[in-house]
């Protein structure tokens, strides 16, 4: 007799799909588990600003998985203040899944999210739910500890956060697994050279090209990087692609007239491994003055680097030396654009050593592929309680 599939339900409560790689990170989590034979439903609000575009084929992924996008409150367009409708929107959003679950969903059906007011919720109706924690709390933690104990599993993608967890809320550790963010590694190795990869973005060939590639929030830390572009020589140009809306113009009316600098917001993630193997050097230039960078994270991006076979300047704080070391990444003092500079110019001044980071970050990043993270996250539900 066949055994059944197992279903799961994915809650993700930004608006999707769109440029945030949380958006990103929740398409491709479902289609790695479709992919390991779970039978996977994203539960998404209908937000205003989502992008008008097939999700599978704006991140460019398997249709192995369905997208029900729900009715929320949404005030975006009343002029409602934001934490308000942010608010209304997660409230919305947390019984618009619910009760989509009850009619759809039976109990043992697995609910999955880093969602906690939809996940609380739906714990009182079923059992198998599972958090993934991209945060981690800094005040309410009674309320904290009792909505742990209310999940079945936990994953916490960073050791830090999961050292702190066993801490603070030990009755729940033996429920948490540890397994950090992963890559699609067939994605950015790509053989297109530097060459290639610039004349196809029509860059310039000839500069030394510092490439950044990610949102242009203040914690991480592209204002570091665009002031270390004062202090590189001329021949250097450092490059940030990515970024939405207010954080752009912020960005462009601040660096925008620095002629070290090019600033090309917002490009869909199928390019990004062009732009990568277009760089001299890829820099991770995370601050340290905030926890959500220093100790929360897992970065993406990191991973994306790795695969992408290029040298690696990054901040040395704990979220990412727990991925990378010396012999994988030129690792500099953060928040500190004269030491930036200098790992930058350490880089394209010793190429041996630049050279040699290359194939021990990318030997790491096998580890950290999609498909293994899926693998560990469903064995790990098989584990007897």
């Amino acid at each position: 007799m066949q055994k059944q599939r197992r279903r799961m339900f994915v809650m993700y409560g930004g608006r999707f799909p769109s440029e945030k790689a949380a958006a990103l990170f929740a398409a491709k989590s479902c289609e790695v588990f479709a992919a390991e034979g779970v039978d996977v439903t994203l539960l998404v609000p209908r937000r205003i600003g989502r992008l008008v575009a097939d999700p599978f084929t704006h991140y460019g992924i398997r249709k192995n998985f369905s997208v029900i996008f729900l009715p929320i409150m949404d005030g975006y367009r009343w002029g409602i203040p934001d934490a308000v409708n942010f608010f209304l929107i997660s409230l919305s959003f947390a019984l618009s899944s619910w009760r989509y679950l009850l009619r759809c969903a039976v109990k043992t059906d697995i609910v999955y999210s880093n969602e906690i007011l939809p996940l609380w919720l739906c714990s009182f109706s079923f059992c198998n739910t599972f958090y993934e924690m991209h945060d981690f709390p800094e005040s309410k933690l009674f309320l904290f500890a009792r909505f742990c104990r209310s999940m079945r599993w936990i994953l916490i993608h960073n050791k830090w956060k999961a050292k702190k967890f066993q801490e603070l809320f030990p009755e729940s550790a033996p429920k948490v697994l540890y397994q950090p963010n992963a890559v699609d590694i067939g994605l950015f190795d790509i053989t297109a050279t530097k060459e290639e990869a610039r004349r196809l973005l029509h860059l310039e060939h000839k500069r030394y090209m510092v490439i950044y590639t990610g949102s242009l929030f203040v914690w991480k830390g592209v204002d570091t990087l665009a002031e270390a572009a004062n202090y590189l020589p001329d021949g250097f140009l450092v490059v940030f692609i990515g970024g939405s809306g207010d954080d752009i113009m912020r960005f462009r009316q601040a660096y925008g007239s620095n002629p070290k600098i090019r600033i090309e917001g917002y490009r869909s993630h199928q390019e990004m491994p062009l732009w990568q193997k277009a760089g001299d050097v890829l820099v991770l230039p995370n601050t340290a003055k905030e926890d959500i960078s220093k100790y929360y994270t897992s970065p993406m991006k990191l991973f994306e680097y790795m695969a992408s076979k290029r040298p690696i300047v990054a901040s040395r704080i704990p979220s990412i030396t727990e991925i990378v070391d010396d012999a994988s990444a030129i690792l500099v003092v953060p928040d500190d654009p004269l030491e930036l500079a200098a790992g930058i110019q350490k880089a394209m001044e010793h190429p041996e050593i630049a050279e040699a980071l290359v194939p021990a970050a990318f030997v790491k990043v096998q580890q950290y592929t999609w498909e293994n993270r899926a693998r560990a996250i469903l064995g790990f539900m098989e584990r007897p309680r």
